[in-house]
């Protein structure tokens, strides 16, 4: 029972359980609140279309995550040794078969909506495997196409609704701007690994000096976009949310700037985590639909 339980726990790992959390949470929210134009919300919860291009969406990015660690676990070995000991429980064999068995799954659930969805996922399939087997160890291609694999889901929803709200697409620029920082400190928190497994990250192949001058601009323009997002009546009460981001975007440029140590890069990228995680939760006060009574019942 015991060895079970580490291998459920292992499997919860390299599945990356939290993100899928969050995952589906941000779609559903993203569902209620920017996507569906004004439709009720409960009949929204029991599209029966939705909940399976979200199940394909929750599946396929499990997968890429299992077959990521698959490719990247000697790199993790020295970046989180804990986590990586953990995921050692489970073989990489079982970690191939159950990508492909969820990959699988995940096709299933997108045919039950239409073959088109399916290959719409088929598709998004082949560009995770395309990125953990070439792409993300390529220079600022990888953190482009990443962020990109990380919108994808999002995409699905816009293709289901249909709207094509112009406020919708600043929130996905936003949203894209916002993960790509992100993913550029990251790279600053890894940067031993990826020098010894050969990943060509902007600082490993450019140095921190001017990964940090190309970070400081996005973080810059990301900010600008969220002063406009705040000046936007559509976004709704959400545009104090936009307003604390572009402050605090503003004030972590100079930590980004005068940081060195690692540890220091790590407390900015968990800034980052949560802030995006307290944006799916101010999605409910976005004025694109509005929570009234009506649309609860």
């Amino acid at each position: 029972m015991r060895k079970l339980l580490i291998k459920l726990l292992a499997l919860f790992s390299v599945a990356r359980g939290y993100n899928l959390a969050m995952l589906a949470l941000a779609q559903y929210m993203a569902s209620l609140f920017i996507f569906s134009n004004g439709k009720n919300h409960l009949e929204i919860l029991f599209d029966k279309n939705l909940n399976f291009i979200i199940l394909a969406s929750l599946l396929s990015v499990a997968a890429g995550y299992i077959i990521n660690n698959f490719y990247d676990l000697e790199k993790d070995a020295i970046q989180r040794p804990l986590r990586n000991y953990i995921e050692r429980f489970i073989s990489q064999g079982f970690k191939l078969n159950t990508y492909l068995f969820l990959n699988a799954l995940a096709l299933l659930a997108a045919l039950m909506v239409s073959w088109r969805v399916m290959i719409f996922f088929g598709f998004y399939q082949f560009l995770v495997w395309f990125y953990s087997h070439k792409v993300n160890r390529i220079v600022l291609i990888n953190n482009l196409y990443s962020v990109m694999l990380t919108v994808f889901p999002f995409f699905a929803l816009f293709l289901y609704y249909e709207n094509y709200s112009p406020i919708i697409f600043f929130h996905a620029a936003f949203l894209f701007l916002l993960l790509l920082c992100m993913d550029i400190v990251k790279d600053l928190t890894t940067s031993t690994a990826d020098v010894i497994y050969n990943y060509r990250t902007l600082p490993v192949v450019y140095g921190e000096k001017k990964t940090k001058q190309v970070l400081l601009p996005l973080m810059f323009i990301t900010a600008a976009l969220s002063v406009f997002m705040w000046d936007n009546s559509a976004t709704g009460y959400m545009r104090y949310f936009f307003l604390f981001t572009s402050i605090l975007l503003v004030l972590m440029m100079i930590p980004v700037w005068t940081g060195r140590s690692k540890t220091a890069f790590k407390i900015i990228y968990l800034i980052f985590k949560l802030l995006i995680g307290f944006g799916i939760f101010n999605m409910i006060f976005i004025d694109l639909n509005p929570l009234d009574l009506q649309n609860i019942i």
